[in-house]
Order: structure tokens, then sequence, then C-alpha cells
């Protein structure tokens, strides 16, 4: 069989490089935990006094925002869904915002527990549970940049301990920053400049690309799933609005969002075996017109490890191609 000849892509949001290499794919591997061991990163249950499960309420700080029954006493049990401040914050709102090369690590850091039940997988979530997180999403953005100080919001999470997460149960973390941090002022950046030449979204523009070229995975009528043209990891994908909105709180159909990334998720775990993975969403800061950009998720799994090559040149090895990605995941769609 012949080699599939390797080839740079270009990132088109970010200018960010990588290498598509699939007959690395077959190098040997003998060292122990050479290969990532995410797929065992997710079995443990950690159930057994777990903060983050409903009547443990005492073991996280009081609530800034629940989905609760009328009449349920906050910080107590009967909610579906909880935001905390985190407890082991990596910013505290309690700084003076600053600048300079030092200042002081201001910021608001918060835990979104999605559910009080115990389940480790967005994919066991109800619809109805996974559509009250994104909804958490918008208001806490919201609220975030009301804050004063606070220049830009991320939401990310952290699925298994080869992503980072630190305790089994499903939660989502929110972090409120007094700048707009390097990845997300790229994209900024990247789809003004494309907007002012060209005058429509970039990614938008890219989606068709993408539909056209083998990389869509699942679309709805307002809504779609691609892996990335241009991944860090094999079965990088994104997921973003069919329409120009820049700034997410202005989504609606969280439903419908919520149902095609459940399908998509349980596609990825299927084709990969349950790995750790990251999601993240970009959105433009409240305040900033954001002219051409459209927000949206993008889904890391942890397929690879970052080497010497990736640390000394910022350029990403991936071994299976995104249109190979996207053909597999389609084949693993749940119903």
């Amino acid at each position: 069989m012949n080699a599939i000849a390797p080839e740079y892509r270009t990132c088109p949001l970010t200018g960010r490089q990588v290498v598509v290499a699939p007959e690395r794919a077959a190098r040997p591997i003998t060292l122990d935990h050479a290969a990532p061991h995410s797929r065992h990163s997710r079995d443990t249950d950690g159930r057994p006094q777990c903060p983050f499960c409903e009547g443990m309420e005492h073991d996280t700080p009081a609530e800034v925002y629940a989905v609760r029954p009328p009449g349920s006493v906050p910080n107590g049990p009967g909610w579906s869904l909880r935001v905390v401040p985190n407890k082991f914050p990596a910013v505290k709102p309690t700084l003076e915002p600053g600048g300079g090369l030092r200042s002081p690590g201001f910021g608001v850091h918060e835990l979104v527990l999605e559910t009080g039940r115990h389940t480790a997988n967005p994919t066991e979530q109800t619809p109805e549970e996974f559509t009250r997180v994104l909804e958490a999403y918008r208001d806490r953005l919201n609220a975030l940049h009301a804050t004063p100080g606070v220049e830009s919001v991320t939401v990310f999470k952290n699925v298994g301990a080869e992503a980072g997460a630190s305790l089994a149960h499903s939660h989502s973390q929110v972090v409120g920053l007094p700048f707009v941090a390097g990845e997300l002022s790229t994209e900024l950046f990247f789809a003004a400049d494309y907007h002012g030449r060209v005058g429509s979204a970039l990614l938008l523009d890219r989606l068709a690309i993408d539909r056209a070229e083998g990389r869509l995975i699942a679309e709805t009528p307002h809504f779609a799933a691609v892996t990335a043209f241009a991944p860090r990891f094999a079965g990088e994908m994104v997921v973003l609005p069919k329409s120009p909105h820049a700034y997410f709180p202005e989504a609606t159909r969280f439903d419908e969002l919520g149902g095609l990334m459940q399908r998509v998720l349980g596609a990825l775990d299927t084709v990969l075996h349950k790995p750790a993975y990251n999601w993240f969403l970009h959105t433009a800061p409240a305040n900033n017109p954001a002219p051409g950009f459209v927000w949206h998720f993008e889904v890391l799994p942890r397929t690879s490890r970052f080497a010497g090559f990736e640390w000394s040149t910022g350029c990403f090895i991936v071994t299976r191609t995104p249109e190979d990605s996207a053909a597999d995941l389609r084949g693993a769609l749940p119903p």
C-alpha cells in the first residue's frame, strides 16, 4: 500500500500551522504510556463524597446562579444546575486589575455543576440537562461581562484526566479575564481582516468549503459540526451557528444546539473509544463589535501528546486527515 504523503495546513482562523502525516500512525510504540491513556482516564467513578453531587452543597462556596423549583432553599438539595465560585481559583475578583508585564491576577473563576446526578459523560445527560448547561453559559457570560474590569470571558470543559479534569462529575468552568487572551484575539483579528477584504464572515464561508470537501459531520437547520481544517488533534471538531452571530448569548434554539453536540460527542466516543477531550467556547466580548466573527465551540479529543516538535515550533502533527475523521464520525452518529 502506498504511503500517504504528508502535507502542511494553515488554519484560516488563526494562522496556526499543522502537519498532516498519516504515515506516522504506523510508527512503533514500545514505551509504557507513550500513547495517551485517554480512554482509561474516564473510567474512575469518584462518586463517594463527590463535592459536586446533590446533597453535598456544604462542600462548595455559595451558589451565584441555580436552576431550582420554586420554594427550593438556596445552597441545599433540589437543584438541577448550580454555578458556584471555584474553591481553588486561578484568578480572584478581590484583586485590583493591573497592566504591564506583571500585575495582580484579577478575574472571576466559576464552576458550572451541570447536574446533581453523578455522571462524567455529557452524552449521558438528558436533552433538558444539556440545554440547561448552554443556557447557563449564556447567563454567566452576560453576568461576567457586566463585572467591572472583565474584558472577556472564556467557557471550557475538561472531560477525563488526560484533558485536565480532576473530578469525574460533569462540570464546566467560566473565567472572566481583564484582557482578551491570545487565541481569541487572533481569531478576532483574522475575522475582521477577512470581513474588511471580502465583506462576509470567514467561518461561515469556510463552512461552505468544509461541506464541499467532506469535513461536515452533521448539521441541523441552524447549526453545523465539522472537523477542523488544520487540527491540533485527530478528530478535532468545530460546532458553529449558520448565522453571523459574534456573541454567544445572542443565540437561541439551545435545545437544537445541544442535540447536535450530544450526537457528535456520541460519535466521538464511539470512534475514539471514549477519549478524554476539552471543549471551549469562543465568543466575542460583549462590547466588541467583532466584524465578521462567529461564535463557535471547539472540541479537542486528546488523541496525541505534544512532544519536542510541537513545543519547539508551535506547529502540530496529526496522523489522520480531517476528511477521514469526518467520514468516521459521520458513520458513527447516533440516531
